[in-house]
């Protein structure tokens, strides 16, 4: 199935990919382990999938009378998306404005600025 990157991932459906990410395939109760301390009903596991599914940010294979349920995104693509719509929805697309009032409100060690502007060369030289 094909993804609609216009299909959000609520923060629900999104540990059912994390817990995918760990690992795959699994079937519905294999994934309600990896969930109990959300105290979810199967039927609330299945019903995440089952929205996971028709957006195509899973896909399953059927083994006997199982599902076996595999993510069709990566953890790195997940993670760029949800990304770069914070900034959209927050800072209206700049991630100067991010960075600006993040450095206002968080108290950086030396060495997380030093790390920063090692990622600032690097996009730099890459640019």
């Amino acid at each position: 199935m094909k993804k609609d990157k216009e299909q959000r991932i609520s923060q629900s459906e999104a540990k059912i990919l994390h817990v995918l990410w760990h690992d795959q395939p699994l079937n519905g109760k294999d994934i309600a382990k990896y969930l109990i301390k959300e105290s979810w009903s199967l039927v609330t596991i299945k019903t995440l999938i089952n929205r996971l599914l028709k957006k195509g940010y899973l896909s399953f294979e059927k083994h006997g009378r199982q599902y076996l349920y595999r993510p069709t995104i990566t953890k790195k693509e997940y993670l760029k998306t949800e990304n770069s719509n914070f900034i959209k929805r927050l800072y209206n697309g700049s991630f100067s404005g991010l960075f600006a009032a993040f450095s206002e409100q968080e108290k950086l060690s030396n060495k997380e600025l030093e790390e920063i502007k090692k990622i600032i060369k690097k996009m730099e030289k890459d640019a």
